[in-house]
């Protein structure tokens, strides 16, 4: 209303013009493209697959299973860039092994919701897709950025677990007395998940090299998807319909997203506000690091009330310029800014993940938060290690 005030009625005609361009990006088109691998991998069996095989070699730790599921969910990053699609997927997997063995609610669906997280770090990832989509930033450079950005926050959770585990051992039950023996358990985890591995390694590969776009590589992994599916047993027409529905249910919401945050900066274009908050932004007192630590808590309190799609849309315009102002690189942004926006889906009152768990187990929201609380630290020294060694999330894209 305020950019038909400032702008005429005029504007009104110009509406569809700027959702049409916000939307004919190519970028945008690896997002139903990774989407729908995603999708054909939960509901072609994957999932479960890689649960079942990682489960037997983290067994041998108290709180296996918590470890399981973090690894696990680390794998399944590099196969789907849906945070609550991957979140529900490994809830429905993990939970019932979890209730059957007597672990405490709290790590339980903390772990889950914690870390369901990973899919937006590791790609491929729907969160990079929506960054790179309203800015100029390499859509395979801030892939390859993710990575290791990533694995170090997967390393956070194991070793939060592990503390929480030493200091509350009651939480988690007795390792089983029957346990498969290591190098059996590594072998079956291999056995079972080296077609995943590979695909996995080709997908980033061929966006390393060159060979092909983000968006191509997408195009392989639904080949692979589909091949997985049909190795477990699992593809069928009625599984190919589920994972089509579902993908035009997830990217047509994300489309809209994207096509009405683009009348939104519009409007703030023409009113002016993003210059003035820009201005406001450089003027705040400290070094660019503080100022950074100031951006991150404006994310995490916007991360608690909206998805991630819409905080992209509506902040990136105006706080990128700001860090590349500050001297920071645009890629290094991408990666601090996701980091920022998951630790918001894991604070209540609106954590997206929160709910993904909720729908799968029916338990409040605040019990599951509390379970999440400990893993906060993990977000947070993610965070810091980033914004204080960025060479981190830049060596590997650098060297593409």
């Amino acid at each position: 209303m305020c950019a038909i005030f400032v702008s005429g009625g005029s504007t009104l005609g110009n509406f569809a013009i700027l959702a049409n361009n916000a939307l004919f990006n190519y970028n945008l088109l690896a997002l139903p493209v990774f989407i729908l691998m995603g999708e054909l991998m939960i509901y072609g069996g994957v999932a479960k697959k890689l649960y079942d095989s990682v489960l037997p070699f983290m067994e041998r730790l108290p709180g296996g299973l918590v470890y399981a599921n973090i690894g696990a969910n680390t794998i399944l990053g590099a196969c789907t860039g849906s945070t609550i699609a991957a979140t529900s997927a490994m809830s429905t997997v993990a939970i019932p092994e979890f209730e059957k063995r007597g672990y405490s609610k709290g790590i339980c669906y903390g772990s889950l919701a914690s870390a369901g997280c990973l899919e937006a770090l590791i790609p491929p990832s729907v969160g990079m897709i929506i960054f790179c989509s309203i800015t100029t930033v390499s859509l395979g450079k801030l892939f390859i950025a993710g990575i290791v950005p990533g694995l170090i926050l997967a390393s956070f959770f194991s070793i939060i677990t592990y503390l929480w585990v030493k200091v509350d051992p009651k939480i988690v039950p007795p390792k089983p007395k029957k346990l498969m023996p290591l190098i059996q358990s590594i072998l079956y985890a291999f056995k079972n998940l080296w077609p995943l591995f590979i695909l996995i390694f080709i997908i980033l590969v061929v966006i390393y090299f060159g060979i092909a776009t983000p968006t191509e590589a997408g195009c392989y992994g639904v080949i692979g998807a589909i091949v997985l599916s049909a190795l477990n047993k699992k593809l069928s027409l009625n599984n190919i319909r589920k994972s089509l529905f579902s993908t035009l249910k997830i990217s047509i919401s994300i489309f809209f997203i994207i096509a009405m945050a683009s009348v939104y900066g519009f409007a703030l274009n023409a009113l002016g506000l993003k210059d003035l908050m820009l201005t406001l932004l450089l003027n705040l007192p400290g070094d660019p690091n503080m100022k950074m630590l100031f951006i991150w808590l404006i994310i995490l309190v916007m991360g608690m009330f909206l998805d991630g799609a819409s905080i992209t849309i509506i902040t990136v315009p105006i706080l990128l310029p700001f860090a590349i102002n500050l001297g920071f690189d645009p890629v290094w942004y991408g990666i601090f800014h996701l980091l920022a926006i998951e630790l918001g889906n894991i604070t209540p009152p609106v954590g997206l993940t929160l709910f993904a768990v909720q729908a799968v187990t029916g338990e409040s929201v605040g019990v599951i938060a509390k379970g999440c609380l400990p893993y906060w630290v993990s977000f947070f020294l993610a965070e810091m290690i980033v914004l204080f060694f960025p060479i981190l999330a830049l060596w590997l894209p650098g060297m593409i």
